[in-house]
């Protein structure tokens, strides 16, 4: 009964996990897309420099998030052999779990600091229009 227990809350969290892993994507990334647009170009007067300096760092983002995503298939399918096994093996188990927290934690990493890297790009003013930008879409999409 706790093998089976234990194995349903593995399958359950690991679900969960990918789940908010595919998620944790979608949203935020619009914006770093957004400043890539000739409209985000002209409404923020972004200079030829900061466009590609932003496009550097978004491209550097995307090839770091895909090497994440293929180990995150790996682990998939480790997840998968660990419950179709004859017993299960808690100690493998965890050892799965926190390899899956740290692609997580990379992936977060890996966004907080391409969102750092733009911000240090743009100008006060720019970051200042950006936020207002920002704010009227949220409100549009909360209504």
């Amino acid at each position: 009964m706790k093998s089976t227990s234990a194995v349903a809350v593995l399958i359950l969290s690991t679900s969960l996990f990918f789940s908010a892993l595919s998620q944790a994507g979608q949203g935020r990334h619009h914006s770093e897309h957004f400043l890539l647009s000739t409209k985000a170009a002209n409404k923020l007067n972004l200079s030829e420099d900061q466009q590609s300096k932003i496009a550097k760092i978004v491209a550097e983002k995307k090839r770091a998030m895909k090497a994440l995503k293929a180990v995150r298939g790996e682990h998939q399918g480790d997840f998968k052999a660990l419950v179709e096994s004859d017993y299960f093996d808690e100690q493998q188990a965890r050892t799965l779990i926190s390899k899956t927290s740290e692609v997580k934690n990379d992936a977060l990493l890996a966004k907080l600091k391409s969102k750092q890297q733009i911000w240090q790009v743009l100008t006060p003013e720019q970051r200042e229009k950006l936020a207002k930008i920002k704010n009227r879409k949220m409100q549009r999409h909360s209504k």
